[in-house]
């Protein structure tokens, strides 16, 4: 696997830093401290630099101090911190696309070393992949630098596929993280899910559902065949929204903190009935957030119609094993059963897949 210290070394790699001399100096201090093993010094430096990040008005500046925090956290073994502090260097750095794929790969790391985070690894370096491999197809590029990106887009991915190995077998991984997106989501017998979140947490907390990418102008010609800029400056991101005059706040159904809203636009919001999905915390009082598509991820929440047997679609945990399709309900009510079909469209349509929950502020 790749280390975590080389990534480091590939921050600005093809770019300049943008920390002004007095954060430079911060940051070395701290640097020295925990390599001489003064982690009261080094903490203290580390909360210095979080709060100066706070009054920055530069996000690179603030991307490479935060990086920086947590890159010592890591050293330092606070991982939950590290996380913390890598996952919002990465919310800054959508006009960099190389340090932002630099920095999804350093989360990911972080992520492995806790077994209950190893979901969120997983996305975190499909994410970083998927950086790269634009990066690799950037015009203009010199030859160096395209060969230096193809080369490092296989390394990742064969990192990716020795991590798994690691694990031993792709159950060892999912009975601790649950579903993912690449395909190593627990089958239905095995699924023993966890909630969405608690009764207590959802009143505290809300995820981000990014909405759209921020241009800083749009050049001659349009963006491409794409029709998207890919390099965006920034996005418009809300942690809560109101249906009806009433506040709701916004949950992932994938485990990740920041949901990216689908390219094609293809959502819709529809209200919970009945208590198929209870024991996920998904219940009548929410809504869901439903791409309008028919194709679901292996361990989805979909919202499915069952030819039949539901005169309305509802709410079901999509499993393909080999040639069978479960929809697993997972609820406290026994009249809830799981549905075996051995095709796709026969026998139920798959009407979209929830990406979040929206549940009311009390």
């Amino acid at each position: 696997m790749i280390a975590f210290e080389e990534l480091y070394s590939w921050l600005n790699r093809y770019g300049t830093s943008h920390i002004r001399p007095s954060s430079v100096r911060l940051i070395n201090q701290m640097l020295t401290a925990l390599k001489e093993g003064r982690s009261d010094e080094a903490r203290g430096l580390l909360q210095q630099l979080k709060d100066l990040a706070c009054k920055l008005r530069d996000d690179e500046e603030v991307t490479e101090i935060l990086t920086e925090c947590g890159t010592v956290a890591y050293g330092m073994g606070s991982l939950e911190e590290a996380e913390t502090i890598l996952v919002d260097a990465v919310t800054r750095t959508w006009s960099n696309l190389h340090r932002r794929a630099v920095i999804q790969w350093m989360v990911g790391c972080v992520q492995w070393r806790t077994m209950p985070a190893r979901q969120g690894a997983v996305i975190s370096w499909r994410n970083g992949i998927s950086d790269f491999e634009r990066l690799a197809k950037q015009p203009g590029l010199s030859h160096e630098q395209q060969t230096w990106y193809q080369e490092t887009c296989a390394r990742l991915e064969q990192s990716l596929i020795e991590a798994l190995d690691l694990v031993g077998s792709y159950m060892d991984l999912v009975q601790s993280s649950g579903t993912t997106e690449v395909g190593f989501p627990p089958t239905s017998e095995e699924f023993s899910a966890t909630p969405l979140t608690s009764d207590s947490t959802v009143t505290q907390t809300s995820d981000i559902l990014q909405l759209f990418t921020i241009s800083e102008e749009i050049p001659a010609g349009d963006f491409g065949p794409s029709g998207t800029d890919p390099f965006p400056i920034g996005t418009v991101e809300i942690d809560r929204l109101t249906i009806n005059d009433h506040p709701y706040r916004i949950h992932s159904t994938r485990g990740r903190r920041i949901i990216n809203l689908p390219l094609d636009q293809k959502c819709t919001v529809v209200k919970v009935k009945g208590d198929s999905m209870n024991q996920e915390n998904i219940t009548e009082e929410d809504f869901v957030l439903l791409h309008r598509v028919d194709v679901p991820t292996n361990g989805d929440i979909v919202m499915a119609e069952i030819v039949g047997i539901d005169s309305q679609a509802t709410l079901k945990r999509y499993f393909k094993d080999n040639d069978t399709i479960t929809l697993q309900p997972h609820s406290s009510n026994p009249v809830h059963k799981p549905f075996v079909f051995r095709k796709v469209d026969e026998g139920f349509y798959i009407r979209g897949v929830v990406v979040a929950v929206l549940k009311p502020i009390k």
